[in-house]
């Protein structure tokens, strides 16, 4: 069996192992939200929806942005929803929501289900659960957070969830909503430039 020697890697071959190391770490930029914005239209309801790819930043919990827009009926406007499937090893039942990590005001969701998955037995106890849930978001709420994100923590009875929703992700929903370039915030600080001699 032979050994593998690390003195003998060449450096292009550790730089290429370093950026796959972090390339799946990293955040998508608004502009790349933007234009993986999955977009679905009902004709018969008048109705177009547009959803952002699921955050990075929510695993093991899947968490999207959803903006529906209605073209007739009573409702005509568009709705915001951040949408959450919770991945959980018991029922939670999730019924409540804050917007920051220390805040004692709580405000309702919508479920949309509970569900156990990945069941190989008829005992439930022994299966995860995915619980479907919905927050609705004002377009102003949107707005002030569209540089920096927010963090929505999800209460139930037995358990909660936390998942930070990022810039990057909101500014390029707005964009598409509002039908324009989406504005990309530079991902490290530009450094300052030398002083003149």
């Amino acid at each position: 069996m032979q050994k593998l020697h690390l003195d003998r890697l060449t450096p292009a071959l550790v730089l290429a192992v370093a950026l796959l190391a972090t390339s799946g770490c990293a955040t998508h930029d608004a502009a790349w939200v933007h234009e993986n914005l999955e977009k679905t239209e009902n004709f018969h309801a008048g109705t177009s929806v547009l959803e952002t790819p699921p955050f990075a930043t929510a695993k093991p919990h899947r968490a999207t942005l959803r903006a529906t827009a209605r073209a007739r009926g009573r409702r005509i406007g568009a709705d915001i929803e951040l949408v959450v499937r919770a991945e959980l090893a018991d029922y939670s039942f999730l019924d409540r929501v804050s917007f920051s990590t220390s805040s004692k005001r709580a405000f309702p969701l919508e479920v949309v289900k509970r569900e156990p998955v990945d069941c190989g037995t008829t005992d439930l106890s022994l299966c995860n659960v995915y619980e479907h849930v919905t927050i609705k978001l004002s377009r102003d709420f949107l707005q002030s957070k569209k540089t920096t994100g927010f963090h929505a923590k999800l209460w139930g009875r037995r358990d909660s969830v936390l998942v930070h929703v990022p810039p990057e992700y909101i500014e390029g929903l707005l964009a598409r909503m509002e039908n324009r370039a989406p504005v990309v915030a530079p991902s490290q600080p530009v450094p300052a430039a030398p002083a003149p001699r």
